[in-house]
C-alpha cells in the first residue's frame, strides 16, 4: 500500500513534536512494514487572514489520488480529499477553538456587508462543492481592498466562523474512514470531532532512538520557550524551592530573554538552549525528576520521554495530556499551578530520591507499550464500529469494572490480579475501571494497558470524614466495607460509573460492595469477581465489638445480594465457590474458578548456577536468606509476626521481609537477623529473589490463592508455605514445595539447608511447570472464556 502522510510546514520553519510525528510514523511504514510512505508537506503560513486562507485552499486542491491511504493529523492538511482518509488528530486550530474563549472576542460575526452576508449563508449551508467559490469571493474581497477590517481580524470571529466551516467539511464522516486522536485530551475536546464518531486513541512514542537511567543529580526540562509551555512559573518556583538543586532547562524561543533575566543571579538555574537528542537522552537519565508545566497541553512528549528513561514527573492540574500519565504520588506530582506548591514537590523529590526513583519505574511500565509499531499498527487497522465514552474501540464487547481500589501501579495482591487479569482479557474486550481513590488524590483518566482504561475518581471530603468516623470505632481499615453506605457521597464516581456502563455490555463488581451503586445505575447483566469470600475473611479481621457486628451483617447483606444479581460468579478457588454456596445457598453452576495467576514471562526464573554466582558476587555465599513478601493485609501482618518469634531460635539465618507489609512494624522492635525493606522497585524485588535461599508463606488464614507462592515458583526459589498456604493451588507436599505448621517452620528451614541440590531442582522444576500450565495470566485468561462462553 503506498501512504501520503500530509502535514503543513510551518513557516517560519522549525521543528516541534508535529515534525517529529510525522518522520516517525514514515521511517516505521518504510522500514518496519510491507508498506511505502511519503511525507508530503507544504508550506502553510497562518499570520494573518489571508495566509491562513490560502494555507486551506492550497490542501485542498492537493489531488494524492495515486495514493492508496492518506494519513493527516492537523489543520489545513486535512483539507484533502481521499477516499481512504485518516485523521490522527494533534489539534484544531486551537485559537479558533477551545482557546477562543481566553480572547474576550465574540463567537458571531454580524455585518451588513452584502457580499459576507451571502458568504455566512452559504458557509452555514457546510458544501464541499462551494469551497472553489468562497475561495474565489475572499480573494476577489481581498484584492479590491473591500473585505471590511472587522472581518480580516485574526483571530476574529468571521475568521472562526470560516476555519470552523473549512474543517467541518474535512473532517466530515462521509470525508474521513477513521478518527484517531494522539490523546484523550485531544479526543475531549468540544468540536474537535463529528458528534457521535469513534475516536480511537493511539499515543505516539518519542522520537528518541533509546533511553538510559542514570543517576539522580538535577531536575531537567526541555521545551519551546514560550508562554503556552509556562517555563515562566518554573522559574519563579525555583524562588520557593529550599534546596541546593539544580534546575537544567533546555531549548529555545521567544521567552529565551524574558526567562533569563527572571532567573537573575540565581546559580541554580541553567539554560542549555539547543540540546541535540544524544545528549537529551544523558540529560533525561541523570535527572532526579522532569518539571512539565504546560497549559492544557495536547499530549506531551515530554512525559513520555521521563517516563520512559525512568524518571518521575512534576506537572500540573491544568495541564491536559501530561496528567494522563502523571498520576499523583505514583508516577509524579499534578499539582496547583503556583509557584510555592510547585516548589514543595521539588524538595520532596530532592528529599526521597528512593522514592522518586520508584515513580519513575512505575512511570515506565505505564508508557513501555507506546512503541512505534502499536502506534503504525493500530492507526493502519481497521477503524471500530461504534462509538464509545472514552474513545475506545466498540469493534469489541466492552467490560466496565467497578472497583474500591487504585488499579495502576498494581502493587497489593488485588492490585495485581485485577490488573494482570484484565490486561489479558483485554485481548478479547475492551475494559475499563472505574476506582475510587483517597480523597488527597487527582482524578485520573487514561490507557493502563493496551485496550484497559481506567478512570479513578478521589472519594470526598465528607465520604473521608465518615469513614474515618467509623475506622475510629474498628481500628482497621474499612475503606471497602463501609462503601455501600457512603459511595453516594462521592457523586462524581457514580457518574462516571454511569458514563462508562452506559457503553458497557456486561458490568463486574470486584468485590461486593459497590454492587448497591451498580445496581442502582444500570439492569445490564453483572459479573461478581469474588476475589474472597468477604464476611469470612473479614470475621478474622474486625474486632469483636458492636460496629464490627454491625459491619459484618451489612457485608453478608451485600455479599447475599450481589451474589444472587450477578449472571455469573468468579471465584479464586472452588473452596471458596463451596463456601459461598455453604454459606448462601449460591448455585455452584453459577461459578467459575479464576485462581491468582502471574505472568511468567515477566518474572526471571534463576537458576542455582546463577543464585550461587550471584550471591557470591555480593560477598554473601555463606549467609543464608529466607524471603517473605506480602502486602498490608492482615493474614500478612499475622505472618510477619510469625517470623519476629521464629527469627531468634535461628540466629544463622537472615530473615528478609519485602512488600508494604513491613511499614505495619517499622517502629516495632525486632530480632537483629530479620530486615524490611517496605515497597521495592522491580529491580530491587529482583535482586532479592536472586539471592534468597528459601521462601517462607507462613500465613494461617485467608481465602482465595495466594499470589507469593505462584511469584516464588516462578523465579526458582524452594518454599515453605502452611497448609492455608498452598489452598486451592493443587500443590503437594514433597512434589512442588514443603509444607509444614508454623511450629515446624525451624526443622523445614534445616531441611532445604541440608538437602542436595538435585532434590532441591526436582521440586522447583515441577513448580514451576505447574505455574507455566495452570497459573500462568494467558492461560487463565483464555480459559476463563472458554468456560464463560454459555454466560456471554
Amino acid at each position: 500500500m503506498h501512504i501520503a502522510i500530509v502535514a503543513p510546514s510551518p513557516v517560519p520553519f522549525c521543528i516541534g513534536g508535529a515534525e517529529k510525528l510525522w518522520w516517525g510514523l514514515q521511517e516505521e511504514i518504510n522500514q518496519n512494514t510491507s508498506h511505502q510512505a511519503e511525507l508530503i508537506k507544504l508550506p502553510s503560513p497562518e499570520q494573518n487572514f489571508s495566509e491562513l486562507i490560502d494555507s486551506y485552499q492550497q490542501f485542498s486542491e492537493l489531488d494524492l489520488r495515486h495514493f492508496d491511504l492518506v494519513i493527516s493529523g492537523k489543520y489545513p492538511a486535512w483539507m484533502v480529499k481521499h477516499p481512504n482518509h485518516v485523521c490522527y488528530m494533534l489539534h484544531r486550530l486551537r485559537g479558533l477553538y477551545d482557546a477562543y474563549h481566553l480572547t474576550g472576542l465574540p463567537e458571531r460575526f454580524t455585518t451588513n456587508h452584502p457580499t459576507l452576508s451571502r458568504l455566512q449563508k452559504r458557509i452555514q449551508q457546510g458544501k464541499r462543492g462551494d469551497l472553489p467559490e468562497i475561495f474565489l469571493q475572499l480573494k476577489q474581497l481581498e484584492s479590491s481592498g473591500k473585505l471590511p477590517e472587522e472581518a480580516a481580524h485574526f483571530p476574529g470571529a468571521f475568521v472562526r466562523e470560516l476555519i470552523h466551516y473549512f474543517d467541518g467539511i474535512a473532517l466530515d464522516p462521509k470525508a474521513i474512514k477513521k478518527y484517531t486522536a494522539i490523546s484523550h485530551n485531544v479526543a475531549n475536546r468540544k468540536n474537535y470531532f463529528p458528534r457521535g464518531s469513534a475516536i480511537d486513541v493511539i499515543y505516539p512514542p518519542s522520537s528518541l532512538r533509546r533511553f538510559e537511567q542514570g543517576s539522580s543529580d538535577y531536575f531537567f526540562t526541555i521545551s519551546r520557550l514560550d508562554s503556552a509551555k509556562r517555563i515562566r512559573l518554573l522559574v519563579e518556583a525555583m524562588r520557593f524551592v529550599k534546596s541546593k538543586v539544580q534546575l537544567k532547562i533546555a531549548g529555545t524561543g521567544p521567552d529565551e530573554k524574558r526567562l533569563k533575566e527572571l532567573a537573575g543571579d540565581d546559580d541554580r538555574i541553567e539554560f542549555l538552549g539547543f540540546v541535540n537528542d544524544e545528549d537529551v537522552i544523558g540529560l533525561y537519565a541523570n535527572a532526579i525528576a522532569v518539571p512539565y508545566l504546560p497549559y492544557d497541553e495536547d499530549y506531551g512528549l515530554v512525559v513520555i520521554e521521563a517516563m520512559m528513561s525512568g524518571k518521575p514527573v512534576l506537572t500540573t492540574i491544568d495541564a491536559g495530556g501530561p496528567n494522563e500519565f502523571v498520576i499523583n504520588g505514583e508516577t509524579g506530582f499534578s499539582v496547583l499551578p503556583e509557584p510555592a506548591a510547585l516548589a514543595e514537590r521539588i524538595d520532596y523529590f530532592y528529599q526521597h530520591r528512593t522514592e522518586a526513583k520508584q515513580m519513575g519505574l512505575t512511570g515506565r511500565k505505564l508508557v513501555e507499550t507506546i512503541t512505534w509499531e502499536n502506534t503504525v499498527t493500530r492507526l493502519l487497522s481497521e477503524p471500530p464500529l461504534k462509538t464509545m465514552s472514552n474513545g475506545m474501540s466498540k469493534s469489541r464487547q466492552k467490560i466496565t469494572i467497578a472497583v474500591t481500589f487504585p488499579v495502576f501501579p498494581p502493587r497489593g495482591g488485588g492490585q495485581s490480579r485485577v490488573f494482570h487479569l484484565y490486561k489479558h482479557l483485554a485481548k478479547y474486550f475492551d475494559i475499563e475501571f472505574v476506582s475510587v481513590t483517597g480523597f488527597d488524590q487527582v482524578p485520573f483518566a487514561g490507557e493502563i494497558a493496551e485496550h484497559v482504561y481506567e478512570i479513578r475518581i478521589p472519594k470526598s471530603t465528607e465520604h473521608q470524614q465518615k469513614e474515618q468516623e467509623i475506622e475510629k470505632e474498628t481500628r482497621v481499615p474499612i475503606t471497602d466495607i463501609v462503601m455501600p453506605d457512603l459511595i453516594h457521597l462521592t457523586p462524581k464516581y457514580l457518574e462516571a460509573l454511569k458514563t462508562s456502563i452506559a457503553s458497557s455490555d456486561f458490568v463486574i463488581a470486584c468485590h461486593p460492595y459497590l454492587y448497591p451503586a451498580i445496581r442502582s445505575i444500570t439492569d445490564k447483566p453483572i459479573w461478581y469477581e469474588a476475589q474472597d469470600v468477604e464476611v469470612d475473611l473479614k470475621a478474622k479481621i474486625l474486632p469483636d465489638n458492636a460496629v464490627s457486628r454491625k459491619l459484618l451483617e451489612s457485608i453478608k447483606k451485600v455479599e447475599l445480594e450481589c451474589c444472587n444479581a450477578s449472571q455469573l460468579i468468579m471465584t479464586c478457588s472452588q473452596n471458596d465457590a463451596n463456601l459461598l454456596n455453604q454459606i448462601y445457598g449460591i448455585d455452584l453452576n453459577k461459578m467459575i474458578e479464576v485462581p491468582n495467576g502471574v505472568d511468567t514471562e515477566a518474572i526471571a526464573y534463576i537458576s542455582q548456577e546463577k543464585r550461587r554466582s550471584m550471591k557470591e558476587k555480593l560477598g554473601i555465599a555463606d549467609n543464608f536468606t529466607a524471603f517473605f513478601l506480602g502486602s498490608w493485609h492482615d493474614p500478612n501482618l499475622k505472618a510477619v509476626e510469625t517470623i519476629l518469634n521464629l527469627a531468634p531460635s535461628l540466629p544463622d539465618v537472615n530473615f528478609l521481609i519485602v512488600g508494604s507489609v513491613g511499614w505495619a512494624f517499622q517502629d516495632k522492635k525486632r530480632p537483629e537477623n530479620v530486615g524490611f525493606l517496605g515497597e521495592v522497585e522491580e529491580e530491587t524485588k529482583a535482586i532479592v529473589l536472586e539471592i534468597a535461599d528459601v521462601a517462607l508463606n507462613p500465613v494461617t488464614f485467608g481465602s482465595g490463592t495466594n499470589l507469593k507462592m505462584l511469584e516464588y515458583f516462578a523465579a526458582g526459589i524452594p518454599v515453605i508455605s502452611t497448609p492455608t498456604g498452598i489452598r486451592g493451588l493443587g500443590v503437594e507436599h514433597g512434589k512442588h514445595c514443603i509444607v509444614a505448621e508454623v511450629d515446624q517452620f525451624a526443622s523445614a528451614i534445616a531441611q532445604v539447608r541440608s538437602e542436595s541440590s538435585t532434590i532441591q531442582l526436582t521440586r522447583i522444576e515441577a513448580a514451576r511447570t505447574r505455574v507455566q500450565q495452570q497459573y500462568d495470566w494467558r492461560v487463565i485468561a483464555d480459559d476463563f472464556m472458554a468456560a464463560s462462553a454459555t454466560f456471554r
